[in-house]
């Protein structure tokens, strides 16, 4: 992935702040194309960072161990590497064989923080206004920098990165391309074995033998795959099988790993002799999101995309309640990321954007439908990015 940075700077000068420190392993990906190892495995802030300044001309410094920083300086980006030690203790070959160092031991390790406040000074950023992501940042980590950074003003960026995000550039839209083929492929084949007698299990095992055998990408951990009243609800697929009558829904994804972005998709098939009134919700629920798709495209109001929705159902079953029917998405962990398509939301469509549209309707302790397609909003309408799994078997 390309480097996002000069998109973040620009945000970062309309707000009037003047740099960032980037902790969370999904933005430093997004400011650097690229993620730290064990940043990401650990999740930790401080594993590696990213300190930018608004101002184009200064180079943003990335922060990482002396372990992993080669890594970084053979991705030939744009960014300044900037290690601190640690207790891996890297050596020569010749020290190893002749005993002899060819430097001194340092007196003392360069810590990731004594690295970061480097940087913070370097980039005169120490008396300025200072964007963090409080929504990530544990309170101790955070009570650090202001002790170390007692001139800085801090403010939360979170949800700047959340906006920067739902936008995306050709690059990001084409790795969700990718992603969504190779899901709606797994989805396809779970399809294909969707009978009265299966389990919850061999429905899961069939997706994740698909994703994983793509080479490319990685089953979500969460994908559910319910049936019957286990779709009414949260749980992971279990050893109970779908009988006559039964709804089988799934509501999954896959992950790019050390890439971060990720899917989201479900369906809802009635199997066998279902009640004719539960069909009739489910033709109802597709049909609503299918006016969705067929209404979105640049400038519509989110709030009139959920309108349309939600009132088609309500129209058929006035009892139909539901919060939102969609959702942008990006880089996980999470899923869901604002825009929301809810009554509230003003922002517009716009190019780029990603989208999750579902229609779900759950009836405790009966079943559970989603209907529910990755979308991206092209120039004159959208594109259904997850169109080969059938919506009926």
């Amino acid at each position: 992935m390309q480097s996002k940075q000069n998109k973040i700077k620009a945000m970062l000068r309309q707000q009037g702040i003047d740099g960032a420190i980037v902790s969370s392993p999904e933005n430093f990906h997004y400011v650097a194309g690229f993620a730290g190892h064990q940043h990401t495995v650990s999740r930790q802030p401080g594993f590696t960072t990213a300190v930018l300044s608004a101002r184009e001309e200064r180079q943003t410094h990335a922060i990482t161990m002396d372990f992993e920083a080669p890594t970084f300086v053979e991705r030939n980006s744009p960014l300044i590497i900037k290690p601190y030690d640690t207790w891996v203790g890297v050596k020569e070959w010749d020290e190893l064989v002749t005993g002899q160092l060819w430097e001194p031991e340092p007196k003392d390790f360069l810590t990731p923080m004594d690295v970061l406040l480097q940087s913070m000074e370097e980039l005169e950023l120490t008396h300025q206004t200072v964007g963090l992501e409080l929504q990530y940042l544990p309170v101790t980590y955070y009570k650090t920098l202001q002790e170390k950074l007692p001139h800085a003003t801090f403010v939360d960026i979170s949800d700047l990165f959340v906006l920067a995000r739902s936008v995306k550039e050709e690059e990001e839209i084409q790795m969700f391309r990718k992603l969504c083929a190779i899901a709606d492929e797994a989805f396809f084949k779970v399809s294909e074995m969707v009978a009265v007698g299966v389990s919850e299990t061999q429905l899961r095992d069939c997706f994740r033998q698909h994703v994983i055998g793509s080479g490319f990408c990685v089953p979500s951990s969460w994908s559910m795959f319910s049936t019957g009243p286990n779709g009414a609800r949260l749980t992971l697929p279990g050893d109970r099988k779908i009988a006559d009558g039964d709804v089988v829904k799934f509501d999954a994804g896959v992950n790019a790993e050390f890439d971060f972005y990720t899917t989201d998709t479900s369906r809802g098939w009635v199997v066998g002799n279902g009640d004719p009134l539960l069909c009739k919700l489910k033709d109802r629920l597709y049909s609503a999101q299918r006016k969705m798709l067929e209404a979105a495209r640049p400038g519509l109001p989110i709030k009139e995309l959920f309108r349309i929705g939600y009132s088609h159902v309500q129209e058929a079953f006035p009892a139909y309640r539901r919060g939102h029917l969609g959702h942008s998405i990006s880089l996980g962990p999470a899923t869901a990321e604002a825009p929301y398509i809810n009554a509230t939301e003003t922002r517009v469509l716009e190019p780029g954007m990603v989208l999750a549209i579902e229609v779900p309707c759950y009836i405790r302790g009966v079943n559970g439908f989603n209907i529910e397609d990755m979308v991206l909003i092209t120039q004159d309408g959208c594109e259904v990015l997850t169109p080969k799994t059938p919506h009926y078997l």
